[in-house]
């Protein structure tokens, strides 16, 4: 039986060296105490997998800053105040989920070097932004915190709050509440804007219009985008009361603007675009009541049924 504790070294030594998965173009993969974290290359983009690679996280190519993602929309928040509100006018961003960073660097390349804290709870993802998706912006601090407990904490204001905490498809419960943005309505400015990427099925909207209902407690104007191509949508929210005029009003300025980044405009454009009314919601998710996960489940399962499924091969 001597030989029996060498094999189990040596089998526990090529287990460790043997990659987790063997996906094409994967160029880094971790195990952290969070997440399996996965990099891949494809045509010099980077793409931030999580978990069993559901959604994509981050996106980096180093002359490209446009993705026509859930990341681009962030930018659009703001522009539904009173108008003329211009680029110069947001001067602090907070970004709860902030990944491998692909909203922050599109927020530094349209508003310049305005501050921003961003908050990821896994401290591995943060590595691996500076390492692989040049997240090495000067005017970017990053938090290796829970988002919630990050911005209670936070003694600041901000005037834009995104919000991207997707563990696809669940989105943590306890950002979800009346309490939660009351929390993030307390930490932005007078002007101060938020947005939110939200999940959803075709012809279940149950998660989002409850989020909306949620958010309408707290904040006196609500809108909301679905994002093309994609199963997500993004809520926007405004400190002062708004209306989608306000930012088409802004785009039209904006667009006479040489200074204005395109990304900001393509960005404005499509949600212009894809605007969507917010049906009524009875449920108002509380920190008492929250059943997010519950929501979840029963839509996915819904999908499936449905054959949504075959839309996906």
């Amino acid at each position: 039986y001597l030989w029996m504790p060498v094999f189990l070294l040596a089998l526990a030594y090529f287990n460790l060296r043997l990659p987790i998965k063997n996906t094409a173009g994967q160029i880094y993969e971790r195990e952290s105490s969070y997440n399996y974290i996965q990099v891949i290359e494809r045509a010099g983009t980077r793409y931030l997998r999580l978990n069993e690679g559901q959604g994509i996280h981050s996106v980096y190519h180093p002359d490209q800053i446009a993705f026509g993602g859930t990341w681009d929309q962030f930018l659009v928040a703001p522009f539904f105040n009173t108008p003329p509100y211009l680029t110069r006018q947001v001067n602090s961003m907070a970004l709860v989920g902030l990944a491998a960073g692909t909203t922050a660097r599109q927020a530094t390349a349209v508003f310049g070097d305005i501050s921003i804290d961003g908050y990821e709870i896994d401290p591995a993802i943060i590595e691996v932004g500076r390492e692989y998706f040049a997240m090495d912006m000067p005017n970017l601090d990053a938090f290796a915190e829970d988002g919630r407990w990050g911005l209670a904490r936070s003694e600041k204001t901000y005037d834009l709050i995104g919000i991207d905490a997707y563990r696809p498809p669940y989105i943590p419960w306890h950002l979800t509440t009346q309490e939660y943005f009351q929390e993030v309505y307390d930490h932005l400015t007078p002007q101060g804007t938020l947005a939110i990427n939200v999940g959803r099925a075709p012809g279940d909207r149950r998660l989002l219009n409850t989020l909306a209902a949620t958010l309408q407690s707290v904040f006196p104007s609500v809108f909301v985008m679905d994002v093309p191509g994609s199963f997500n949508s993004i809520l926007y929210a405004t400190v002062q009361p708004a209306t989608w005029d306000n930012l088409v009003e802004n785009f039209t300025l904006l667009s006479t603007d040489a200074n204005t980044h395109p990304l900001l405009l393509e960005s404005m454009q499509r949600a212009l675009e894809n605007r969507q009314p917010i049906e009524p919601a009875k449920l108002i998710f509380t920190d008492d009541k929250a059943p997010v996960e519950w929501m979840t489940h029963s839509l996915i399962i819904n999908f499936v049924l449905s054959g949504g499924m075959e839309e996906l091969q």
